[in-house]
């Protein structure tokens, strides 16, 4: 197999998320993309929470549909970003693709989503209270 289609197709993770869909994020999407595409201290944040993207795939706070891009998800959730002198709170959007491929991750200061009924795919809240 051809060395850079191998890298474009090999699986770094999968995880399940609630709704049992299988979410992956290729080798090649994470070293050309979510790392490399920003500065040093960004890419090594980026890098960092790699572990927390995963989590929050399988456990988000909500999920929702991406207004700009039809068929991708958006997986909102809170993750620590290590600093210097103290790990710093963000939200945090993990967006996926319709081929339940990770597109990128973007740790931010503040949320700025709004989702109407018909874009809110899961409310963690919800499901809890099903269970109940």
């Amino acid at each position: 197999m051809d060395e850079n289609l191998q890298s474009e197709t090999s699986v770094r993770w999968a995880v399940t998320d609630p709704l049992g869909k299988k979410i992956m994020l290729y080798d090649f999407t994470f070293e050309n993309h979510i790392v490399s595409d920003h500065e040093s201290k960004d890419a090594a944040n980026r890098a960092a929470i790699e572990a927390h993207a995963q989590y929050s795939i399988a456990n988000p706070r909500f999920i929702i549909r991406d207004r700009k891009y039809e068929g991708r998800r958006k997986y909102l959730d809170l993750v620590d970003v290590p600093e210097n002198v103290e790990d710093k709170i963000r939200s945090f959007t993990i967006i996926v693709d319709e081929n339940d491929a990770v597109v990128t991750w973007i740790p931010k200061r503040s949320l700025n989503e709004g989702a109407t009924k018909g874009e809110k795919i899961y409310d963690a809240r919800m499901a809890a209270q099903t269970r109940l």
